[in-house]
């Protein structure tokens, strides 16, 4: 592992005062607190109680009707109600109680697994789930709604259709092998169309990691079918395909088409055509999970965690002899990878090793010029090239920038010795895991049984990259965590909750955000997500080199009632394009909320400047949504890009 420069004065972890000591027993106490959680997790926190134990009421008789298995599984902890399917339901007129704003009129779509059991049978992870979409169309003008959901019609999900419930899991995915031996064998995993909506080229479109995009109906939701862009794009499409708002460029990436190996990262243009394809770096050639990356006004930045799918484990992975996910592993003697990727040329600008972390999801990136002190003995020595530039000779040729850029040199001559230096950084606003990366992975594996403590969601972070040097300067809490979820005496408006699903406002995606909309687990009792936060970053000043944290009243955290759990929030603004710091929260949050105390679930409509006040509407569905991963919206009459 190449080492790491820390650069003092650039983003301490400290509140106020002396920084290393603070950070050091901020971590320690965190530290005790996690081995806390997994303790009582240990010994048997199994099930919801107090008011939290809801009787949730599941379908008895009919397709819906789940096993004696599955309803022990709810009763134990009701959030699990909102894993159940729904099945399809037409595009209908819905409930609107309160008032949609009269400038909110659009169409609101959400897409996450629609069923992980094929009657009896459990798929073996949450992201093997076949894929279903829904979709909310307001008119703030006549406060009415239109809703639908529909199964997203995959080949892999007809072939099992096909083969009937009775049947099991029919078709192989990623994580789980089909129950006869025969439909694994020499079969690459199918695409379940399960993890983000995106409009491209003027279609609705459903990303997931396996495979290319599946186009749907925007009003009808009715599977239209494969996107096919180009024929040299990689084999699969990412999930989190970054959309550049200001020229309609979409980037994505996924594993390069066999025999090659390794990892592709692709530009199209916004009419759909292929711009440019290239080799994405990494630090060895075993397979790998990139879910997301960080996108700034110049750079892509891809953080690579170790999970690994080992040499000795390809030949069972790839033949279908064993399972293809569940054949990975942490390997945290690799560290992380990250990557920087200038979007204008597409040549890798940075790439190395930095310590061992895992994510999923970013919040975004941004980059800044600002004056960087020298490190401790006064030497900038330390802090030369402690990335492996482009000179890499390993896997997959990578186009780069020139040396002077990487160096920090002009006209082959060094930089001038300043104190202090004053230096283009990239932000990078990242989840990192607050726990184990296998840990997750089971529970993810077992969704029924899975029991959800802080360790299993993440801290939002702030790396920082030095771009004349690559070297990482700091990686702490974007602002401040609390510690009330871990079992504290703090209050939770008092930093950060562990979270998931970062969300800022579309205007201050390629600059620094304000504030970040995440979901938090407040471990009262809920045992799943249970509270939507907003967090202000700008609550963190520097003072004297010192950055000091509000946190008395910052932060702003609404809780769910018990049974009630939120999907992540979406954010719609009043204008569009770019907006100024002060009008970062002008909009509205949207969510999809499942109550399993009725089993149905509501689309929630929140001032986001006051996401703890009252809402302004909800859009009741006669059905409950099983929880989703993303979503998006398109405001009515915008154009097609």
């Amino acid at each position: 592992m190449t080492r790491l420069a820390t650069i003092p004065g650039v983003c301490p972890a400290s509140t106020s005062g002396s920084a290393a000591p603070r950070a050091r027993s901020r971590a320690r106490r965190l530290a005790v607190l996690a081995r806390s959680w997994q303790g009582q997790k240990a010994r048997g926190a199994r099930s919801a109680s107090g008011a939290h134990r809801v009787k949730v009421p599941l379908p008895s008789e009919g397709p819906l009707a789940p096993p004696p298995d599955v309803v022990d599984a709810v009763d134990a902890w009701p959030w699990r109600g909102g894993l159940e399917p729904c099945g399809d339901h037409d595009l209908a007129s819905v409930e609107v109680e309160g008032t949609i704003p009269r400038d909110l009129s659009g169409s609101f779509y959400r897409v996450g697994p629609g069923r992980i059991r094929v009657g009896k049978d459990r798929y073996a992870h949450w992201f093997d789930g076949d894929g279903m979409i829904f979709g909310a169309e307001l008119d703030g003008s006549s406060n009415t709604a239109r809703a639908a959901c529909k199964m997203v019609r995959t080949p892999r999900l007809a072939k099992q259709e096909r083969a009937g419930d009775d049947a099991g899991v029919a078709v192989r995915g990623a994580w789980t092998q089909a129950r006869s031996n025969l439909a694994n064998l020499f079969n690459f995993p199918t695409n379940p169309a399960n993890t983000s909506p995106l409009f491209h080229a003027g279609k609705l479109l459903v990303l997931c990691e396996g495979g290319a995009p599946i186009e749907v109906d925007p009003l009808s939701l009715e599977t239209v079918g494969e996107r096919i862009f180009g024929p040299n794009l990689p084999m699969g499409f990412s999930a989190h395909a970054k959309k550049d708002s200001r020229d309609g460029r979409l980037y994505t990436w996924g594993l390069c088409k066999p025999p090659a190996v390794g990892f592709q990262v692709a530009k199209l243009a916004a009419d759909g055509r292929v711009e440019k394809v290239v080799q994405l770096p990494l630090d060895t050639p075993e397979f790998t999970l990139i879910h997301d990356c960080a996108m700034s006004d110049r750079f892509l930045a891809f953080v690579v965690p170790p999970w690994k799918l080992g040499f000795d484990k390809v030949a069972g992975a790839l033949s279908g002899a064993s399972s293809f996910g569940h054949s990975f592993d942490w390997r945290d003697d690799l560290g992380t990878y990250l990557v920087i990727i200038e979007k204008a040329t597409m040549a890798v600008v940075h790439q190395g090793t930095i310590p061992a972390m895992s994510t999923y999801h970013f919040a975004g990136a941004y980059e800044e010029v600002a004056e960087v002190p020298k490190p401790p003995g006064g030497s900038w020595d330390e802090h030369d090239d402690p990335f492996e530039f482009c000179g890499y000779t390993g896997f997959g040729d990578a186009e780069c920038a020139d040396d002077d850029v990487l160096d920090g040199k002009e006209d082959g001559k060094e930089d001038e010795e300043k104190e202090p230096r004053t230096r283009e950084l990239l932000h990078i606003l990242v989840n990192r895991l607050n726990g184990d990366r296998r840990a997750l992975e089971a529970n993810f594996s077992s969704m029924y049984d899975s029991v959800w403590d802080p360790t299993g969601y993440n801290t939002l972070c702030d790396y920082v990259v030095d771009l004349g040097t690559g070297a990482l300067l700091s990686s702490e809490a974007l602002v401040p965590t609390g510690d009330a979820a871990w079992g504290g005496k703090g209050d939770i408006d008092d930093g950060q909750l562990p979270m998931e699903f970062p969300v800022t406002a579309p205007g201050a995606r390629l600059r620094k955000p304000r504030f970040v909309y995440t979901l938090g687990f407040t471990g009262g009792g809920a045992g799943y997500f249970d509270s939507v936060q907003k967090l202000d970053a700008g609550a963190c000043k520097w003072r004297d080199g010192v950055r000091v944290c509000q946190r008395s009243g910052a932060h702003k955290t609404r809780v769910m009632p018990p049974g009630v759990f939120p999907s992540e929030v979406e954010f719609v603004p009043k204008k569009a394009g770019e907006v100024s710091e002060e009008e970062e929260d002008d909009g509205y949050l949207l969510y999809l909320e499942y109550d399993s105390r009725v089993h149905r679930s509501s689309l929630v409509i929140l001032d986001a400047a006051d996401i703890e006040g009252k809402e302004l509407a909800r859009v009741k569905m006669p059905y409950h949504v099983p929880h989703t991963f993303h979503g998006t919206f398109k405001r009515a009459g915008e154009g097609a890009r």
